[in-house]
Formats: C-alpha cells, sequence, structure tokens
C-alpha cells in the first residue's frame, strides 16, 4: 500500500495547532475537574490521552482515502452506525438511567457520537450536485435527507439522549441551509417549527425534560431538584470573576456542587479557574478553529468538500454554543460535550474523525 506523500506537504498547519490548543487547556482542564475523585485526576488523563492517540491513527487512515471515495460508501457506513445504535438498545451499558454505551473490545463505545460526522457525510453525498448546480432545495429534495436524519434522531432520544439528537437535527438544517433552499420551503419549515415544541411537549418528551424545561424558564421553581444544578453551575461561572481564582482551586466542582463536572458540564470548572480572561481565551481559539472550518469549505475543491467541511464546523458551533449556554442558564440542560474539552473517548474520536476529513479536504485540493 503505497503512500502518496505530497497530501502531507500541503497539511493545514493552522487548523492541526489551533486543534491541539483546544485539546491541551481540555486536558489540563480535566486534571482539575477530576482530582477530587477517588479513582485519582491521572487515571481520566491517560483515558483521555489514549483515546487521542487512537484519535491519531483514525486520521491517518481517513486521509489516506480520498474524501470522494468515503462519500460514495457513505450509506454504507451509515447502515453501520445505525446498527451500533440498534444494538445500544438491545444490549447497552446502562448508566444514569440510559442506555447509550456498548462493549467494543473492552473500551465502552457510545456509536450516538460517530452518527455526527457519518451523517454529515451522507447528506453531503446526497446533496452536492444541487449544490453544484446552484439549485434551491424543494419540499421533494429535502424530504430524503430528513428521513435519513430522524431515523438516527429517534433512536438516540429513545436511549435517551436528546443532546446528541438535537445536534444532529440542528446540524441536518446547517447542511439543508449551507445547499440553499426555495423560500417555499423555508415557509414549510419555520411552520414545522413553530408546532414542533407543541408536538415534543405532549407527545415526545419525558417528564425529567418537561422539568428541565420548566427550571430553565424559572430557575427558582425547583430550587433543590432541577433548579439546583443550574444555580450551581452560574454560581461557579460567576466565582471565577475575572482572573479566575487559579488552576486546582476551584471549590464548585471540588465540593461537588456541580454534576457531570468533568464531562457535560466542564466549561464551569474552566472558567470558575481561569476566569473571565481565560473563558474569552478559550472562546477565540474555537472561533478561530470553526473559521478555520469554514474557510476549508470555501477553498474545497468540489461542492462534496466543501458541505462536509461545513457540516463539520456545524457540527463543533453547535456543541460548543449549547454547551456553554447550558453553563450560564441561557439554555436547557441537555448531554452535550464541549468539544476536545469534555472527557469521553467516543466524543473525541469523533472529533478527531472529523479534523482527519478536514485535513483530507484541504489537502486534496491541491493534488486535483
Amino acid at each position: 500500500m503505497r503512500i502518496d506523500k505530497r497530501r502531507y506537504y500541503h497539511l493545514d498547519w493552522y487548523l492541526i495547532i489551533n486543534g491541539l490548543m483546544i485539546f491541551g487547556i481540555g486536558l489540563l482542564n480535566l486534571v482539575s475537574a477530576t482530582s477530587s475523585f477517588s479513582s485519582g485526576s491521572y487515571n481520566f488523563m491517560i483515558k483521555q490521552l489514549i483515546a487521542f492517540a487512537m484519535g491519531l491513527v483514525l486520521i491517518g487512515v481517513v486521509m489516506y482515502y480520498d474524501y470522494r471515495i468515503i462519500a460514495n460508501q457513505s450509506r454504507w457506513i451509515y447502515l453501520g452506525g445505525i446498527l451500533l445504535v440498534v444494538l445500544v438498545l438491545i444490549i447497552g451499558l446502562a448508566a444514569g438511567g440510559a442506555k447509550r454505551w456498548i462493549s467494543l473490545f473492552g473500551f465502552s463505545v457510545q456509536p450516538s457520537e460517530f452518527m455526527k460526522p457519518i451523517l454529515v457525510i451522507l447528506l453531503a453525498n446526497m446533496l452536492h450536485e444541487k449544490k453544484r448546480q446552484n439549485v434551491p432545495l424543494s419540499l421533494k429534495d429535502i424530504g430524503k435527507p430528513l428521513l435519513w436524519t430522524l431515523i438516527p434522531f429517534v433512536l438516540i432520544v429513545k436511549q435517551p439522549d436528546l443532546g446528541t439528537g438535537i445536534v444532529i437535527i440542528l446540524v441536518c438544517f446547517a447542511v439543508l441551509w449551507y445547499v440553499g433552499l426555495k423560500r417555499s420551503t423555508y415557509a414549510v419549515l419555520f411552520g414545522v417549527g413553530a408546532i414542533s415544541p407543541f408536538v415534543a411537549w405532549n407527545y415526545l418528551m419525558k417528564p425529567y425534560q418537561k422539568m428541565r424545561v420548566l427550571s430553565f424558564i424559572n430557575i427558582d421553581a425547583d430550587p433543590a431538584g432541577f433548579g439546583y444544578h443550574a444555580k450551581q453551575a452560574i454560581i461557579a461561572v460567576g466565582s471565577g470573576r475575572f482572573l479566575g481564582k487559579g488552576f486546582m482551586n476551584g471549590t464548585q466542582h471540588k465540593l461537588q456542587f456541580i454534576p457531570e463536572h468533568h464531562t457535560d458540564f466542564i466549561f464551569t470548572v474552566f472558567s470558575e479557574e481561569w476566569g473571565f480572561i481565560g473563558s474569552v481565551v478559550l472562546f477565540a481559539l474555537f472561533i478561530s478553529f470553526i473559521n478555520r472550518c469554514l474557510k476549508i469549505a470555501m477553498n474545497a475543491h468540489d461542492e462534496l468538500g466543501s458541505i462536509i467541511a461545513f457540516g463539520i464546523a456545524a457540527i463543533i458551533w453547535v456543541q460548543f454554543t449549547i454547551n456553554v449556554m447550558m453553563a450560564i442558564h441561557l439554555a436547557p440542560v441537555v448531554g452535550i460535550p464541549l468539544p476536545f474539552v469534555s472527557y469521553g473517548g467516543s466524543s473525541l474520536l469523533s472529533m478527531m474523525i472529523s479534523v482527519g476529513l478536514l485535513l483530507n479536504i484541504s489537502t486534496r485540493r491541491y493534488m486535483f
């Protein structure tokens, strides 16, 4: 198997260094976030580094194959991802009242995380011809992409994992918008969007999910229950003030006031210890990374690569925005990790696969 070395001459080092800086900050933050755990913070750091090493291998594999070849096999990849999500519902590992993981070769894997880049590749393969022809999408055109998106959405929400379900739905709409929609299509989508909260509230949402929404609307409605954690998160973020309390000096997470502070609420740990200035630096790194994704989308050789790169930018933007807004009580609490920062091997591997696709698209524009 001969490796074409030309693709490595044009690696996007800006993207790589930017991503490594975010991951480095996340790793340092993870040490502090898990310092009060009985199993020890370095145990979590080692597991995260192992996932990172596996991710580097996956980046190499993804970069080896032309992204057009990967896209041509997107339906088979999608079906494989769906099969894993179905297996979660059948033989999944239960934790915290949810089945989201399966055991593969001794590792706990969360298949729903991998559906994010898989769905983007599938949608790009389905829609790139419309984008190339500059033909806005009609209702008929979006029917198939929405159906292929709703299948994993329903399966993932049944785990239940509403956060990941929300991400893939929003990313699907972002991709459809990027390809282009007819005015009549916009009108119908806005109409459906207007009634969907009513349908979700009455037929889809579980009681605890409704309580999260109610506690978001009125944080004092259940101050000792669902509103408690949201209040503690706000206290943690606010207590960091301008310069923060300093590394390893955060008190809210060490005293266990904040749930899942090493995963979904990881931003509260960072903002408490590094304050407003540190948060601005982290935001700048994320905005810079997302901007680089968009630049790769604009400079891609073809519409297929452009849609994939934009879709990945949408994944990172949606997760970053909702995760931070959740921590400062601007969004209801849902399980969405902060990319490259939250603890979790599946989330990190999914992000690194996405980086591999970005590098694949970026380098191959020099090779056609």
